[in-house]
This record gives structure tokens, C-alpha cells and sequence, in this order.
């Protein structure tokens, strides 16, 4: 049997792909991750490592979580309040038994139609009755938000434009209007109804004051001077035009959000305005035309003929007897073959064909969205790199954009120097620095080295001991601490009497270029236009970064410095130092 792990509310040790289902601090045996889980238990994606919520993993990543939260960046967070499953923190997909959804915030509210509802409702709920019969603003009798009212209590109040509910007047004359019981002269930039005569929609009077001068907003004025119903795209709700939910309306009924009528080129289907066409050419590429424009299902991109017949197919999906199959679950692109991913999903990498978990990868480029050149993504943020291939390492910005030492950037491309460079610049060829029991040449090629064997006078040529100056000699002579002697002083072996290409001879010292020459530490290299494109503008300033670091390093006497840094055990090497 496989082992699960043991814990308890304090203790984290479940294996991957379990969950602790103790709510106290007794130890018991960690369970499978299941549908059975509910909101606050939390499956582990690794070892030890629970993540709050989650249902079910990919890999070391959440894939699934539990009813009441929603999976974003690989944690689940939780959905705003009465929601059993949300698209994000906003928009509620269904609510919790006894709410409902509003249509205009997309978040679960508690409404109810009369006190008597709210009061038996907040039985069931065990909610105080006052709290429930506030769910709707004051005075109210029936509400879709909590802030807004659609029909007030008739006995004593008035609905208004803004969908608030004021007191009725008593008595009001013609040319005023009730503001929250208190008669007030009439304008026409009302949020309530202005008393003209019989006349109703008013927002303000003729000069006689028994008929409109001017009609509420949205509302129709007619040739005998009454505000007779809603503009087209209106409905009519306690005295108010209100806007039917589809742009496409032209009627709609109190409800608002199904149409009986059309604005032109579009007809009633379903109690929506759909588009009225005569060829396809009058729809969408995700359409067909039958009369209205009909948009293609079963996940279809495109279709012919009937709308779940499919000719082309959305993203992760694969055409197979015009319909649309799902490709493989860690696939996202798989046209023309379900067995050959094109396209894998964040936190995969193709390899054979098929999708492979970037899970303790380091070869393969893993798909994280646009970042390059990773072996896993960031477990936080799918969009970077957790950890970088073989032969990359992590900028300052934390992309995979710089090589390690021993690897040359060309082309975009992180190459291996040759092998007896431990580090190189310009091409893969030119070392800047050498691998053990190796020294640096004028060439800038790493040489296997004689030092052990070498005296003051002599120099190695092929692995062998040779006296200094000969026409094939291409690396320093040994003098003492003189450094990049091509030979010694004859009176003075500490001396050098004459310098290796590329060096100036002051004062029988070797240790600065000559024009046309480039140092790198204390060694000279000649220069090459090629440096520019075959190292980036950061990867040429951190070469000149590490130069003044080093040659600060030597005027300072950081000794301890010098035995770290691979430029300048080159320059021992050259120096022939005595350890």
C-alpha cells in the first residue's frame, strides 16, 4: 500500500497527492485528495507542502480546488460570499442555496420580496429578521440590488429615477414634485414625477400646469401632449424607463432582460435580439446564417451548415468526424493529431510527441507562458522561470537571459566554450579564463602547463620545458614575479627584457597593452569587432565590471580576492607564482 503520510491540524506532513482531514491536534493517517473534501481541507501537491483549498494537483501545481474558492497563479483564493463556484474574486457562477445571482454585480444576494418572505427566510437561515428585511433599502417591497429599489411599499412612498423610495406628499399641486414628502416647484432635471393635471411621466408643465412640457428621461411625448411609454431599448418600472438589457432591444417587458421586439436586422429567437442575415458574409467567422446568425458550439471555432458541425476548432481541441475532441488534459495545441502536441500547457514541455510535467526537468525548454529558456516555472507566477536550463542562469530581472561560466551567449543561444576554457568571450574559441593545470597563451587559447617543472629562464611549448624566446613560444617565460615576459634580463631574472605580443615594455615590466591590444585583468587580448555581436550590452559591461573589480582588487592587495577570481589565477599562472 502506498504510503499517505501522517498529521493533524498542526502537523504538515502528508504525501503528495493527499490531504489531513484532522481538525484537532490528534495524529491521524493522511487520505487520498478526493471529490469527498470540502472548503478549508487542502490536498498536497508535494511532499509536506499543503496548498489551502485545493482539490486536486498537476504535478506540484493546484489544478482543482474545492466549491467556494477558485484556482488563480496555482493557489486557490476564495469566491466573494454565498458563491459555491466563481470565474474570480467579482463574478459569482452559482450561489449558495437561498441566494441568488445578481444579474448587474454578478455577486450572491439574499433578496426577498416582503417582509413576511424576509422573515421566513431568516427562520430558515438563522439570520435575525431584521437583518434579512434590510436586505432590501427602506421601504422597498421588491429588489435586485441592495441599494436600489424596484417597486416601494404603495402605502406612503414613491419610487424615484434613481430607484429610491420617498415619501408620498399630500396634496401636491400642479408644477411640483414630492421630495421625500416635502412639495417642491418642478424642473426639468428630475429624479421624481412632476404633478401636472391628469398627466403622468412629467418632468415639468405646460404654462396651465395640467400637461407636460417636457416627458421624464427616455420617455415618448405625444401630439396631445402626454408622455405616453418608454423610448425603443425601454422598459417601464415605477415610473421610469429603464434599459433593456440587450443593446439589441427595441421592447422589452418589465423584466428587462428578455426582448419582444427587435431593433432593425435583428429578430426575436429565445427572448433575445439575434442577428437577422442572408449570407454568411452577414455574420461572424464563428457563425453560420439560418435566417438569424447562429454562433457555432461544441467548441467549434467554425462551422458549416448546422451550428455543431464543426470545420475548425478552438484551441485544445481536435477536429475528428466534424466534431471537436478535447485534446490530451496537459495539452493546448494538438491540430491534426491528438498523439502530437504542438503546443503543450504552462508547466509542460513537449519531448516525443507528447507533454512531459517540467517537474525536476533541467534540459527541456518548459512552456511558462512567454519566458524563455526554463526548466520549471515559478510555482507563484506561471509566467517565469522557477529554474533555468542547463547552461542558463537568472539576470538581475529574473529571466533566463545570461549564461553560466564555461557557456558563451551567441545568437540568443548559450554555447560551451572550449574545453580547456573555463570561461571565454568573443567566441567560444577565446578563453578569458582557464581550467585547471591549464595557462593562458597569446592566442587566448588555455595550454596544458609545465609549471612545476619550469625555471627562471624557461617556458613550456607542448608540455614541455623549453628556454624562452624560441619563435613558437606562446606563453609567458618564467622571472621570478616579473609577469608576460617573453624572456628574462639576462643581469636580472626578475627582470623581463623583452614583453609577449601585446604588451608594453616600461621600465623592464610587462603590465599594460599596447594599441590595437584589449585587458582583461592583467592579461592582453587583441580586439575583435566581433565582441558586439557575439555578447549582449550587459553581457560586455559586467566583462569590463569584472575587469576594474579585479585590478581594484590588486591595488588594494585583496589577496583573498585573488584566490577567487579565475582572471587572476590566469595571472599567477603567469606570474609563476611560488605556492
Amino acid at each position: 500500500m502506498t504510503e499517505t503520510g501522517n498529521c493533524s491540524n498542526k502537523v504538515f506532513t502528508c504525501k503528495a497527492g493527499n490531504f489531513c482531514p484532522a481538525n484537532s491536534s490528534t495524529i491521524v493517517k493522511c487520505q487520498p485528495c478526493s471529490e469527498t473534501m470540502v472548503y478549508g481541507q487542502s490536498c498536497y501537491c508535494q511532499d509536506s507542502k499543503p496548498i489551502d483549498n485545493c482539490q486536486e494537483c498537476a504535478g506540484n501545481r493546484c489544478s482543482k480546488c474545492l466549491s467556494q474558492t477558485f484556482l488563480q497563479n496555482g493557489k486557490c483564493l476564495d469566491c466573494p460570499p454565498y458563491c459555491d463556484t466563481c470565474a474570480d474574486t467579482n463574478s459569482c457562477i452559482t450561489c449558495t442555496e437561498g441566494y441568488e445571482k445578481n444579474p448587474y454585480t454578478g455577486i450572491c444576494e439574499l433578496f426577498c420580496k416582503s417582509e413576511d418572505e424576509c422573515l421566513r427566510i431568516g427562520e430558515e437561515f438563522g439570520e435575525p429578521a431584521t437583518s434579512m428585511a434590510q436586505t432590501c433599502i427602506p421601504n422597498c417591497l421588491v429588489c435586485f440590488t441592495t441599494t436600489t429599489c424596484e417597486f416601494c411599499n404603495p402605502s406612503g412612498f414613491i419610487s424615484t429615477l434613481s430607484g429610491q423610495c420617498t415619501s408620498k406628499c399630500v396634496n401636491i399641486q400642479n408644477g411640483n414634485y414630492c421630495d421625500n414628502g416635502t412639495a417642491k416647484p418642478c424642473d426639468e432635471n428630475l429624479t421624481s414625477e412632476c404633478k401636472c393635471g391628469r398627466a403622468d411621466f412629467c418632468a415639468s408643465c405646460n404654462q396651465a400646469g395640467t400637461q407636460c412640457k417636457k416627458c421624464l428621461p427616455h420617455m415618448k411625448f405625444n401630439k396631445t401632449g402626454e408622455c405616453d411609454g418608454c423610448e425603443d431599448g425601454f422598459a417601464l418600472e415605477s415610473s421610469q424607463c429603464i434599459p433593456c438589457t440587450d443593446e439589441n432591444c427595441k421592447t422589452c417587458p418589465a423584466k428587462k432582460n428578455i426582448c419582444t421586439g427587435c431593433k432593425n436586422n435583428f429578430m426575436v429567437q429565445n427572448g433575445k435580439c439575434e442577428k437577422q442575415c442572408t449570407t454568411i458574409a452577414n455574420c461572424t467567422a464563428s457563425q453560420i446564417c439560418d435566417k438569424i446568425c447562429k454562433t457555432c458550439t461544441g467548441n467549434c471555432a467554425t462551422c458549416k451548415d448546422a451550428v455543431d458541425t464543426c470545420m475548425t476548432c478552438k484551441s485544445g481541441f481536435i477536429l475528428e468526424n466534424q466534431k471537436c475532441a478535447a485534446c490530451p488534459s496537459d495539452c493546448a495545441n494538438c491540430d491534426g493529431d491528438k498523439n502530437d502536441c504542438k503546443i503543450c500547457k504552462e508547466g509542460f514541455f513537449a519531448k516525443d510527441k507528447i507533454c512531459n510535467t517540467c517537474d525536476g526537468n533541467t534540459t527541456e525548454k518548459c512552456k511558462c507562458r512567454n519566458a524563455v529558456n526554463c526548466a520549471t516555472c515559478d510555482s507563484s507566477d506561471i509566467g517565469k522561470c522557477g529554474n533555468c536550463i542547463t547552461s542558463y542562469k537568472k539576470a538581475s530581472d529574473e529571466t533566463c537571459s545570461t549564461c553560466v561560466d564555461g557557456y558563451l551567449m551567441v545568437g540568443m543561444v548559450c554555447k560551451k566554450c572550449e574545453q580547456t576554457c573555463a570561461t571565454c568571450s568573443q567566441s567560444i574559441q577565446k578563453c578569458t579564463s582557464c581550467i585547471d593545470s591549464h595557462t593562458m597563451s597569446i592566442n587566448q587559447t588555455c595550454e596544458k602547463d609545465c609549471m612545476d617543472a619550469l625555471t627562471d629562464g624557461n617556458t613550456c611549448t607542448d608540455e614541455k620545458t623549453v628556454d624562452c624566446g624560441g619563435n613558437d613560444q606562446i606563453t609567458a617565460c618564467k622571472c621570478k614575479d616579473a609577469a608576460n615576459c617573453l624572456k628574462c634580463d639576462s643581469s636580472d631574472n626578475k627582470k623581463c627584457e623583452s614583453c609577449m605580443t601585446g604588451y608594453k615594455f616600461v621600465n623592464q615590466q610587462c603590465d599594460s597593452c599596447i594599441d590595437g591590444y584589449t585587458a582583461v585583468g592583467k592579461l592582453c587580448f587583441p580586439q575583435d569587432d566581433t565582441l558586439s555581436t557575439n555578447l549582449s550590452g550587459g553581457a560586455v559591461a559586467g566583462i569590463v565590471i569584472a575587469v576594474l573589480i579585479v585590478v581594484g582588487g590588486v591595488a588594494g592587495g585583496a589577496f583573498w580576492y585573488m584566490k577567487k577570481s579565475k582572471v587572476n589565477q590566469e595571472i599567477e599562472k603567469q606570474n609563476f607564482s611560488r605556492q
